[in-house]
């Protein structure tokens, strides 16, 4: 048996979480982990958790709940040999989709048998450090304003019902950047880690976990119809071709301002005030990837 523990957020999910976490349990041993279950008590608990199951040298941290429950766990594991692993549960799960791993979380635990470490890039922004992307524009600008209850009860459908109500009032306000040397401006700028964005859907296709290198998509587009446009060819695949849109490969970008533009890291709007810069991490994470994938 290898040694793991089992953080998970006791809010993301209902009443069933406590026999959740016994199946999931359950499936990890029968995958041949003996997994401690670790409650998270307050924002920034995962990361603590992890770290001291990184220095008692732990072999796997699995986490329960959302990209933001993985996302802290990852901090506390920066640069150590424990390995991350992500068992879904929460709203959008990304991570996991990008692993290959079922979305339901017994199949994810028992996807995990016999899974592999492999070594990933990690994003920082500022002092946070993010696992699939930051941004800065409308989409912050809507996560910031998403109501936690509803989102815990109404999944994806909270997020959209966020967006279409605040997307008609926001004003877009141009966005001042540097990166790969050239001074730039947007209405949105998502820097990507790898290619996923809410979803199944791919912000970046090129985008590389393993490359050192940040994949920055810009929308310059103002206005509702404009928006919605590039939302209907985010979704089919095809923004990039936008004429509005432009995708840079750099190391590091700066975003300069203005100063009240809101900034999202995986999905949770954090109180980051521009200027601030973003890079890839010095330190790199172990992540579980499934044999099958």
């Amino acid at each position: 048996m290898k040694t793991a523990v089992l953080i998970f957020n006791p809010q993301a999910g209902s009443w069933q979480t406590a026999q959740r976490i016994s199946a999931i349990q359950y499936a990890l041993e029968k995958a041949g982990y003996q997994a401690q279950a670790l409650p998270t008590e307050a924002p920034g608990h995962a990361t603590a958790l992890a770290h001291e199951a990184a220095l008692g040298e732990i072999e796997v941290v699995f986490t329960h709940g959302g990209d933001g429950t993985l996302r802290e766990a990852a901090a506390g594991l920066l640069g150590s040999a424990t390995a991350l692993a992500p068992i879904p549960g929460g709203t959008v799960n990304v991570i996991a989709r990008a692993l290959g791993l079922p979305l339901n979380p017994v199949r994810a635990a028992k996807a995990l048998a016999g899974a592999k470490a492999v070594t990933v890039d990690v994003g920082l922004c500022g002092d946070e450090i993010f696992l699939m992307q930051t941004s800065a524009g409308l989409d912050a600008h809507v996560m910031g304003r998403l109501e936690p209850g509803l989102k815990r009860y109404l999944g994806k459908a909270a997020v959209a019902f966020s967006g279409l109500r605040h997307f008609a009032t926001y004003q877009y306000p141009m966005i001042e950047l540097y990166a790969d040397g050239r001074h730039l401006t947007a209405t949105l700028a998502v820097i990507c880690n790898l290619p996923y964005y809410a979803g199944a859907w791919q912000m970046a296709p090129g985008a590389s976990v393993s490359d050192q290198i940040l994949d920055l998509v810009l929308f310059h587009g103002k206005g509702g119809l404009q928006t919605l446009g590039f939302a209907r060819d985010f979704v089919l695949g095809r923004h990039l071709k936008r004429p509005d849109v432009e995708l840079i490969r750099t190391e590091e970008v700066e975003l300069k301002g203005p100063s009240d533009v809101e900034v999202q890291l995986d999905g949770d709007t954090l109180p980051i005030q521009l200027p601030v810069s973003v890079t890839v991490h010095p330190e790199r994470l172990q992540v579980l990837r499934p044999e099958t994938v």
